[in-house]
């Protein structure tokens, strides 16, 4: 571990947990906040766990038995190469928002609807297309044979070769930073044909996004166990959250909004209603469910989202 990763493991441990909630104005969280928050998670997606420390490694803000949560063995069959562009929430653009289209919306005029961006397999826009016909299941069988070999001859190279990398498997962990107050990815990588540590443990670069790579990726001490992994610094954790809930329940309002009925209704009391039940935005129990999209962008060739859609 170099002097700046020292140093940063020192702030952290001489940090004070704040437990006044700022999780609207700030996107950071409590040590009660990430704990519910990975309640939620855990109770949703039971991939995830909570895990003690070690001995002699915990920390007294968190519960004993909830010291941070793990992902245990989740597949990556694919290096990234430099020309992957992943979705990044973390890198603002001013006046731009990556979610959304941010044109205000105007009193008695109706949102506009986001550009939706696709992009291929290593992240490159693809030019929107015209909307294809649905085929129908009962289709002729002719066509059933042909889907199956065109998908039968996906991965392979020219020669009929495959073309994946050899299969490795991450642990991913989440530990609450006590200096950036947001949650913290840790990960750990083995190679899927000896079950050994890839080592040296830069080689897990490969399969984290390059733009997070070349900047906030390092290789540090996970302090509840004491063994070196990789990890996202958590520096603009909290900016990328707020943004994507401020998004979300922008979104959130637009789709409140089509729901009021017109303004020469007679059902103003309606309105009243719709408006009311949707006031109360975003549960900070939600958090870590949206912090697990934000970190399948970091390494996006580990499959370990299995959360909902947001």
């Amino acid at each position: 571990m170099n002097l700046y990763s020292t140093i940063m493991s020192m702030r952290e441990y001489l940090s004070s947990p704040s437990h006044t909630s700022t999780f609207t104005s700030t996107g950071q969280l409590t040590p009660e906040e990430f704990v519910d928050a990975g309640d939620y998670l855990v109770y949703k997606f039971p991939t995830w766990s909570w895990q003690p420390a070690a001995p002699g490694k915990g920390v007294s803000h968190l519960p004993e038995d909830k010291q941070f949560l793990k992902l245990r063995h989740a597949p990556c069959h694919s290096r990234l190469d430099d020309s992957f562009s992943p979705w990044n929430p973390g890198e603002a653009i001013e006046g731009v928002d990556e979610w959304e289209d941010n044109t205000p919306i105007k009193d008695g005029d109706p949102p506009t609807p986001a550009r939706v961006k696709t992009v291929d397999d290593k992240g490159v826009e693809e030019e929107e297309e015209e909307d294809e016909e649905i085929p129908d299941m009962d289709d002729d069988e002719e066509d059933d044979d042909e889907a199956i070999i065109k998908e039968g001859a996906k991965g392979k190279s020219a020669d009929g070769k495959s073309g994946r990398s050899p299969l490795r498997f991450y642990n991913l962990y989440l530990a609450y930073s006590t200096y950036y107050r947001t949650p913290r990815l840790y990960i750990s990588g083995h190679d899927g044909a000896t079950g050994l540590p890839l080592t040296p443990p830069t080689v897990m670069f490969e399969d984290i996004a390059p733009d997070y790579r070349e900047k906030t990726v390092t290789i540090e001490e996970f302090p509840p166990e004491g063994t070196l992994m990789a990890t996202v610094h958590p520096c603009k954790h909290a900016e990328a959250m707020k943004r994507i809930f401020d998004s979300m329940l922008r979104r959130k309002e637009r789709e409140d909004w089509e729901e009021v009925p017109p303004a020469n209704s007679d059902d103003k009391e309606d309105e009243t209603v719709v408006r009311v039940e949707n006031d109360s935005g975003l549960r900070v129990d939600q958090y870590m469910v949206v912090f697990v999209k934000f970190i399948a962008g970091v390494v996006p060739g580990v499959e370990m989202d299995y959360t909902m859609s947001i």
